[in-house]
């Protein structure tokens, strides 16, 4: 049946609704999910050993003559760059700079390889808690 066909049927449509939705708790089941990402995000923002590497980012990106960001993605959603409503920005020599600062960074003192531990050693910790 197509959707013109259901739009014919609303009484039906409503029915076949309720009978898929038995038995399904909407807040636990499906919303579960994300819920726990946002959880998860949460708990690793406070893990110290990240804190720790984004404040060593920090100074390292500062050395290189960019302003202080307390972490990579207050750097990334700074408002200078004028994001669009696409997503992308004006990709001005100073965004560039930062970018490039940012990258540098991280490969010098391995921050993305610890900040994408952290998400996979919170959720094993409360991975069997899902419903």
């Amino acid at each position: 049946m197509t959707n013109a066909e259901y739009a014919d049927f609303p009484a039906c449509n409503a029915e076949a609704s309720r009978r898929m939705m038995r038995g399904i708790d909407v807040k636990r089941d499906w919303l579960y999910a994300s819920t726990r990402a946002i959880e998860i995000d949460k708990a690793v923002k406070r893990n110290p050993r990240l804190r720790e590497a984004w404040d060593e980012w920090s100074r390292c990106v500062a050395e290189q003559g960019i302003a202080r960001y307390p972490d990579p993605v207050a750097a990334y959603t700074d408002t200078a760059w004028q994001r669009g409503s696409d997503g992308n920005t004006r990709h001005t020599l100073r965004e560039r700079a930062t970018a490039a600062a940012d990258v540098t960074c991280k490969r010098r003192h391995h921050t993305a390889e610890l900040w994408h531990a952290c998400p996979g050693a919170e959720t094993g910790r409360g991975h069997h808690q899902a419903p």
